[in-house]
C-alpha cells in the first residue's frame, strides 16, 4: 500500500486526496496549516468554464475540467448543491472590445464550445429581467454550458468523502519538513512533531506551494496575484446566473446573496491611493449602474484571494523528475479544474500513467533551486 501526504486543504489538493483515498492501494493524509478550504479557494469567483483559456491545450484542459464537475455529480447520482449551471453572459458597450468578444465567440465554436448569441431584450424577456442594458439590441454573448461552484461547499463535501474512504486529516498542523531517504520522499514532518512516514508527497499548497517545495530545495516559481471579491446580501434573486461586462462581473451566492468581481478593481489593490473599502464601494457602484435592483443591496463580506499563478501562467501538475515521489498540483483556475487534476494526477501517482491532459503541463519544465 503506498503512503501519500496531501500538502494543502484548498480545493485542487482535496480533490486530489479524494481520489486516491478511493483507491484501496492508498493510504492517504490530507495536511494543511489551517482549515479546509479558507485560503484562496474561499476567495474565488468560482467561475468554472474555458472560455478565455489558450492555447488550445489549456483550453482542452479546462473544457475537461469543466465536464469534470457535471461527471461528480452523475457519479452522486445528480446531489451537487454547490453546482449551479444556468450558464454566462457577455456584452460590451465598446465597438473595438466587442470585435474582440466576437472573434472569441467564433473561435470557441469552431472548437466546438457550446456558443450563442442573444440581443439584449431577448435576454430581458427570457433570462435576466433586472439588467439594465444600454441598448436593446445590443449584442449578447451566452455560453450556457457555463458554470459557477460553491467552492468552499465543495471543498468540504470533498474532504467528507475522503475521510469516509479512509484518508486521515491534519488540520491547523503545518509541514515543518519533507524527508529523504535512499534519494526519494520518505516522510513528512508537521510543526506538531508529528513524523508521518510516506511514499509520496503531493504538493498543492495553493499560494504557499513555493515555500512547500523549497522544503526538499525545489522553491516553484509563482507570479500569484490578489483578488478582490465583494459578497452582497440582496432581496431575492436579483440575477439568475453569471454576467460579466467590460465594468463589473456577477454572480448569484445563493439565496439572498451576490458576489461582484472585476480585474479592473484587482490591478487597483496595489494603489497606496486606494483603500479595500473605498474599492468596495466602486464595485457596488458599477454593480447598481447595471442592475437597478442592487440599490438596496449592503455589503456583506469582502475578501481579498491570493491567486497561485506559476510563473509562465498554465498549470503545473505531475512529478517532479528530480525527487521520486514528489509531485505538484498548483494551477490558476483550479476551481474549474481541480475534479479533474484530482482524478488524473491520483491515477499517475498509483500507476505512473500520465494522461495527455495534463501532460503539457509537467513541472520539469521549471529551472529549480
Amino acid at each position: 500500500m503506498q503512503r501519500i501526504a496531501v500538502i494543502g486543504a484548498g480545493i485542487v489538493g482535496v480533490s486530489v486526496a479524494f481520489r486516491l483515498a478511493e483507491s484501496a492501494a492508498a493510504r492517504v493524509w490530507l495536511i494543511d496549516g489551517s482549515q479546509p478550504g479558507t485560503g484562496t479557494t474561499s476567495s474565488s469567483f468560482a467561475w468554472v468554464n474555458a472560455n478565455e483559456k489558450t492555447p488550445r491545450h489549456y483550453f482542452e484542459l479546462n473544457r475537461a475540467g469543466l465536464e469534470e464537475h457535471f461527471r461528480l455529480r452523475d457519479e452522486l447520482t445528480g446531489r451537487a448543491p454547490w453546482l449551479s449551471s444556468r450558464g454566462n453572459l457577455e456584452w460590451t458597450e465598446d465597438e473595438a472590445a466587442l470585435e474582440k468578444l466576437r472573434r472569441r465567440v467564433a473561435r470557441l465554436h469552431s472548437w466546438g464550445y457550446a456558443t450563442d448569441w442573444w440581443e439584449a431584450s431577448r435576454v430581458n424577456e427570457i433570462m435576466e429581467p433586472n439588467v439594465a442594458f444600454p441598448d436593446p439590441d445590443i449584442p449578447v454573448a451566452f455560453f450556457p454550458e457555463e458554470a459557477w461552484v460553491d467552492a468552499p461547499g465543495l471543498t468540504n463535501t470533498l474532504v467528507q468523502l475522503a475521510r469516509r474512504n479512509g484518508a486521515q486529516v491534519r488540520f491547523g498542523a503545518a509541514v515543518e519538513a519533507i524527508e529523504l531517504g535512499g534519494g526519494r520522499v520518505a516522510a513528512v514532518r508537521l510543526q506538531s512533531g508529528e513524523r508521518l512516514p510516506v511514499d509520496a508527497a503531493i504538493n498543492a499548497a495553493g499560494p504557499g506551494a513555493d515555500r512547500v517545495g523549497a522544503l526538499l530545495g525545489l522553491p516553484l516559481p509563482l507570479r500569484s496575484s490578489e483578488g478582490l471579491l465583494l459578497r452582497l446580501a440582496v432581496e431575492g434573486n436579483p440575477i439568475e446566473r453569471i454576467v460579466h461586462t467590460q465594468q463589473i462581473n456577477f454572480r448569484p451566492d445563493g439565496t439572498g446573496h451576490i458576489l461582484l468581481h472585476h480585474s479592473s478593481i484587482d490591478k487597483k489593490l496595489k494603489d497606496a491611493t486606494e483603500t479595500e473599502s473605498s474599492l468596495c464601494r466602486e464595485l457596488l457602484e458599477r454593480a447598481r449602474r447595471v442592475v437597478p435592483a442592487l440599490e438596496n443591496a449592503k455589503i456583506d463580506d469582502a475578501r481579498v484571494g491570493v491567486r497561485p499563478v506559476p510563473e509562465d501562467g498554465l498549470p503545473c501538475v505531475g512529478a517532479v523528475s528530480g525527487v521520486p515521489g514528489y509531485y505538484e498540483a498548483v494551477t490558476h483556475s483550479g476551481v474549474t479544474v481541480c475534479l479533474l487534476v484530482g482524478r488524473l494526477l491520483a491515477r499517475e501517482v498509483l500507476t505512473g500513467e500520465v494522461d495527455p491532459l495534463i501532460a503539457s503541463f509537467p513541472p520539469d519544465r521549471f529551472t529549480r533551486g
